[in-house]
């Protein structure tokens, strides 16, 4: 089973959801990335994935869902995790 981790920006109300995780396929486990250098939100079954806006390999794995993010709309950071819910 995967989960979803939705984010609600504050300030323009954009939501974006991820669904990680491997679901009932045998695949690769989805993790969720932010780039250091652009701050980009990612997702990706590699290890060591390049971000898709600058090009870099310089993505940390998310691991606390608590910490604001930067919104892919308005750039500010308040990009919040709001919403969590599972997927087949």
């Amino acid at each position: 089973m995967g989960i979803i981790r939705g984010y609600i920006c504050s300030s323009c109300n954009f939501e974006k959801n991820y669904f990680i995780g491997i679901g009932f396929s045998n695949q690769k486990e989805t993790k969720l990335f932010e780039c250091i250098n652009c701050n980009a939100i990612k997702k990706s079954k590699l290890s060591n994935p390049k971000c898709s806006k600058c090009n870099r390999k310089s993505l940390n794995e998310i691991m606390d869902f608590t910490k604001k993010l930067e919104c892919p709309r308005c750039n500010r950071r308040e990009f919040n995790f709001e919403i969590e819910g599972s997927w087949d």
